[in-house]
């Protein structure tokens, strides 16, 4: 195996091992992430992103933030910023905007669960591989993918390894 070879091999499996590790991480902090899929929170979260977020208790919600919900009469999330709170602090009711609308969102979200996800981070792009890899059939094919990776590299290494000098008689 030439040495541009390994060296990509290399990378990858260190990118594989680094994203697994990001993972692991994120939910065992309660971390989650989500695809942004349309461009209302251009330019800050650009269609395709993907957002990453925390768990925050409803009381502690702010004007500025942008909370993961589903709005009522809808099914999908949203990740719209607060630009109003009113009601009880355990039971915020949240007025929110895209940052690329025009106007305030047309309903009123009332917050009913004692955390809400807010986001954290974004990552550019990286939310159109979400999409594609959100059934379980996608999820359980890229498993199988970097299963068979793994495999073949570690297979690649050993077959390749120099084999150890005999022992002096």
């Amino acid at each position: 195996m030439n040495r541009a070879a390994r060296l990509l091999g290399t990378i990858l499996l260190g990118l594989t091992v680094a994203a697994l590790a990001a993972v692991v991480a994120g939910r065992a902090a309660s971390w989650t992430a989500a695809p942004v899929l349309t461009g209302s929170m251009t330019p800050t979260f650009p269609a395709g992103s993907l957002v990453i977020t925390r768990p925050v208790p409803a009381s502690q919600l702010r004007p500025g933030q942008v909370p993961l919900f589903v709005p009522p009469g809808e099914s999908a999330l949203y990740a719209h910023r607060i630009v109003a709170i009113s009601g009880e602090p355990s039971s915020p009711v949240l007025r929110t905007k895209g940052d690329a609308n025009t106007a305030p969102d047309p309903w009123r979200a009332r917050i009913t669960t004692p955390t809400v996800p807010v986001v954290v981070l974004h990552l550019p792009a990286i939310g159109r591989l979400g999409v594609l890899l959100h059934g379980p059939s996608s999820q359980a094919l890229l498993v199988a993918l970097l299963g068979l990776f793994l495999t073949g590299t570690s297979v690649r290494l050993v077959l390749t390894a120099p084999s150890p000098a005999p022992a002096a008689s």
